[in-house]
């Protein structure tokens, strides 16, 4: 049996050094993602609606499509705390970012 979505519930200060946010997981089909200014006021946010794989132990894979139509998909790690993001915007430019996250609640 795979192992439940530990972020259910909880919220996460992620840094990824080109930008901040702030991830809710309300549960494990829904996601609050809230962009963070440099003195991480919030600046902007979006519930989106997620798919969530588990690949191994604390080691997860979260998608979804934003509004906007810019999909995101994350590699989560809870054992080391780190994640990495590939997103591809509207016009199809795509980034990679990788970064820390932090449990906040």
């Amino acid at each position: 049996m795979p192992e439940p979505f530990p972020a259910i519930g909880h919220r996460y200060l992620v840094d990824f050094d080109a930008f901040r946010v702030e991830l809710y997981f309300p549960s494990d089909v829904s996601l609050t993602y809230t962009n963070l200014d440099q003195n991480d006021n919030p600046v902007g946010s979006e519930t989106v609606k997620i798919k969530v794989e588990a690949i191994r132990d604390h080691l997860f894979l979260v998608t979804w499509q934003e509004s906007d139509k810019t999909t995101v998909v994350h590699v989560e790690d809870y054992k080391e705390n780190t994640i990495i993001t590939n997103i591809t915007d509207p016009d199809l430019a795509f980034s990679e970012y990788h970064g820390t996250m932090k449990q906040i609640s």
